[in-house]
């Protein structure tokens, strides 16, 4: 039985209810957030070129410029988000499910971003990590938020 109550409890504290596996589980996955928000906003092309393989482009002043910018700035607030996570981790596990369905919400408008500004294949050298891992991740992500809002089994 799920608690909706603990998506978003009354009062936030580290008495977290849900499954143990979705527990065990978000530590790694906010290591995978955290290392992807890095690259993005510490690399020099934001990993527009180097991951995403998107091309560069030809113009005076630089387009691929903006395009590092722009990247690096969605880095940042990966990192923010990213810091907020290792806080609930620490501080306020009962916000847990809250933070899966953030996550959720994140690929869900990655997903709408992608097709409300659909780039073909002449914008690639290879199709995107990201763009790979779109359905699997809001799969996994919505499942461990699930499980996340579960009785325990010794509750029951």
């Amino acid at each position: 039985m799920l608690n909706l109550d603990r998506l978003i409890p009354s009062q936030a504290d580290n008495n977290y209810c849900g499954s143990k596996i979705a527990l065990y589980l978000f530590p790694l996955l906010a290591l995978v957030i955290l290392g992807r928000s890095l690259i993005h906003f510490l690399k020099s092309d934001a990993g527009i070129n180097s991951i995403a393989t998107i091309i560069t482009f030809d113009g005076t002043p630089d387009p691929d410029r903006v395009i590092y910018l722009f990247g690096s700035l969605w880095g940042s607030q990966q990192v923010i988000m990213a810091t907020l996570y290792a806080v609930v981790l620490w501080r306020y596990r009962s916000l847990i499910p809250l933070m899966y369905l953030l996550i959720a919400t994140e690929f869900c408008l990655r997903m709408v971003s992608g097709n409300l500004h659909p780039l073909s294949d002449l914008y690639y050298l290879h199709r995107p990590p990201g763009s790979v891992g779109n359905i699997p991740g809001l799969i996994l992500v919505s499942t461990l938020c699930l499980l996340s809002l579960r009785e325990p089994k010794t509750n029951r």
